[in-house]
């Protein structure tokens, strides 16, 4: 067997391979990660910038909420995303995101930014 291939053990005849279930696992920790990243947002943006600017604390504490809802967003959305692609591999299909959720992720954290660049202007 060439070093480059994995053995396919435990695999039922059809199964996604081990590669594809890691990758899977992978995306996974990647929505988890992000997940964290805007609690870290949410935080800095609540707690720290008003103090280091000495800016009006209520509308940093808007935006904070807004990266936390975001937070949780990747955190459960990634989990549900996750326990769909596992079924779809099980049953060697695929799960597509609804382009509404694109879409909407999409204007939700441009106007996050847009929002943020504002108040700190």
């Amino acid at each position: 067997m060439d070093n480059d291939e994995e053995p396919e053990l435990d695999l039922p005849l059809g199964a996604a391979s081990r590669r594809t279930q890691f990758a899977e696992e992978r995306t996974l920790l990647a929505w988890w990660r992000t997940g964290i990243a805007a609690g870290a947002v949410a935080l800095a943006v609540g707690g720290l910038l008003p103090r280091l600017g000495d800016l009006p604390r209520p509308r940093f504490l808007a935006l904070a909420a807004g990266y936390g809802v975001l937070s949780l967003f990747f955190v459960i959305g990634g989990t549900i995303r996750a326990h769909l692609s596992r079924r779809a591999l099980a049953h060697q299909g695929f799960s597509a995101v609804s382009e509404w959720v694109i879409v909407g992720v999409t204007v939700y954290i441009s106007a996050l930014v847009v929002l943020t660049v504002i108040a700190l202007l």
